[in-house]
């Protein structure tokens, strides 16, 4: 009898051990499965991706090099999302801009799902009539929101010390920049580049923009917009600040805003190369 009690204190000694064991790596367990789900996610998200929104966003998210079905070089139609201003911290600024109240996760599944209205970016939510499952639209944002790590959201990137007058950039002279004369032939390229095209259509084209207003003959017309100012000081400030002024004709009807469906980050984006507004403002205006 004495050796059966002896054997089962020993046995629930062990039993409460091993238990006890088990509780302690529960944590690191636990953990281990969740970053192995999180992986899985972003790794699904990355494959729906690069499969539906890369001929638009990029092969990097950075709306800079896009190709169709069939391989070939096309212009990025759509933002970059591979973004500071999208994914870092806990307000981005692009919520800020587009006046979304939410988390950053919200507004990108919901920018995923139901797309955004007056863009070129559509659905892709069964539920909007798009093609992917709640749960491919869920992997589709991990795998956007992945690129807010540690290292990329460290700081903040400088934007460009734009002039408030169109006049003192065009003769800004400073250590770091010196403007040069404009280049309408560079100007084009600007203008495909960041994807102005697949908004405002072609400038040699009168009808051919999609989203906004046709820019063909904003030379002439720019200069009726905002009291007081030239077609160039109007171009050059709804580049840099789209959400001041709504035009007042967009490709299906009056244009909606603010904010304004035109692209947010122009300021931040050009800061890499101030010639390129040069440029894309003797495309547009000449100067």
């Amino acid at each position: 009898m004495q050796v059966k009690v002896v054997i089962g204190t020993i046995a629930f000694m062990l039993t409460m051990i091993i238990l006890g064991y088990a509780a302690l790596r529960e944590p690191e367990r636990l953990e281990h499965f969740t970053n192995a789900r999180e992986g899985r996610t972003i790794e699904t998200g990355a494959k729906i991706y690069i499969d539906n929104c890369a001929t638009c966003h990029g092969v990097e998210a950075k709306a800079e090099e896009c190709y169709d079905a069939t391989g070939n070089s096309i212009t990025c139609q759509g933002l970059p999302l591979n973004n500071y201003f999208l994914v870092c911290g806990d307000a981005p600024a692009r919520l800020e801009q587009t006046r979304f109240e939410g988390t950053k996760e919200q507004f990108i599944e919901r920018t995923i799902a139901a797309g955004r209205s007056g863009t070129v970016m559509p659905p892709w939510s069964s539920r909007y009539g798009g093609p992917m499952r709640d749960d491919q639209v869920a992997n589709v944002a991990a795998f956007v929101l992945n690129f807010a790590n540690e290292e990329f959201c460290a700081e903040e990137p400088i934007s460009f010390d734009w002039p408030e007058l169109v006049e003192d950039f065009l003769t800004l002279e400073t250590e770091d920049f010196v403007a040069g004369p404009g280049d309408p032939e560079n100007g084009a390229a600007v203008y495909a580049s960041y994807a102005c095209t697949s908004c405002h259509g072609n400038v040699d084209e009168a009808g051919s923009n999609q989203i906004g207003p046709w820019l063909g003959d904003i030379a002439e017309v720019g200069a009726t917009r905002v009291e007081g100012q030239t077609a160039l000081q109007y171009v050059y400030h709804s580049i840099l600040y789209p959400n001041d002024y709504i035009a007042p004709d967009c490709a299906n009807g009056p244009c909606t805003g603010p904010p304004s469906a035109m692209v947010q980050d122009l300021a931040f984006r050009m800061s890499s190369n101030p010639q390129d507004m040069i440029d894309l403002l003797a495309y547009l205006v000449g100067n």
